[in-house]
């Protein structure tokens, strides 16, 4: 049984605290989606139990998993802990993952598109792009878990996961969370402009620029 050191209580509140705006920011409906970071000791990861309201979440029903995969303690982990710990295990400068079932993202993810260059904001996932994953694989797979890891690559910090939602890494529950938001604004962005027309879209060298910028951008020195 992982002894939890005062941080990981912190840890864990963080993700109840976004849990519960999950539904009130409309990025997912009823339980689904999920969230997770990893615990200090960097041998596991706290996690959204499977099946319990958001709004009936405690800390002792969060579910303890280790990078192995065994469960050691809280309620029963999400299906989808798979996916988080592949991530974990191949992104080492990640510490929380969200995913969600937004509707814009979603929408795209049915269609099969990735949300191209239209924005500057785009470059706070990574990229001149949001990627999309190579083809479905079901829910809860390890299967499921390569193609998200493998459209993350080194540097994306959102992903679209194809016929099912979308999935965003950061350094806290509160930055991943951010970038679940700012994938989903950019997916609404993306809808909205199709149905006027086809969005004029950013060069390879103006968001290359926005990727040298964003490094420093809102940073206190």
């Amino acid at each position: 049984m992982l002894t939890l050191r005062p941080e990981d209580h912190h840890r864990i509140e963080s993700i109840i605290h976004y849990a519960n705006r999950l539904p009130i920011d409309q990025l997912v409906t009823g339980t689904s989606g999920n969230i997770s970071c990893l615990l200090s000791s960097r041998t596991h990861l706290a996690i959204t139990p499977t099946g319990v309201e958001y709004g009936e979440l405690t800390e002792d029903k969060i579910s303890i998993v280790s990078l192995d995969g065994h469960h050691d303690g809280g309620f029963l982990p999400s299906s989808e802990t798979p996916m988080h710990l592949e991530i974990f295990r191949n992104r080492p400068e990640v510490q929380a993952v969200v995913h969600t079932h937004s509707m814009y993202a979603t929408t795209f993810s049915v269609r099969g598109v990735s949300i191209p260059a239209l924005h500057y904001m785009i470059a706070a996932l990574g990229g001149n792009q949001i990627p999309i994953t190579s083809h479905y694989e079901p829910f809860g797979t390890k299967e499921l878990a390569r193609t998200v890891v493998n459209a993350l690559d080194e540097k994306y910090k959102g992903v679209i996961m194809r016929n099912h939602g979308a999935l965003t890494v950061g350094s806290t529950v509160a930055e991943a969370y951010k970038n679940a938001v700012i994938l989903e604004e950019m997916a609404e962005l993306y809808y909205r402009t199709l149905t006027i027309g086809e969005p004029t879209l950013l060069s390879t060298e103006q968001m290359e620029h926005v990727l040298h910028e964003f490094q420093t951008y809102g940073k206190q020195k």
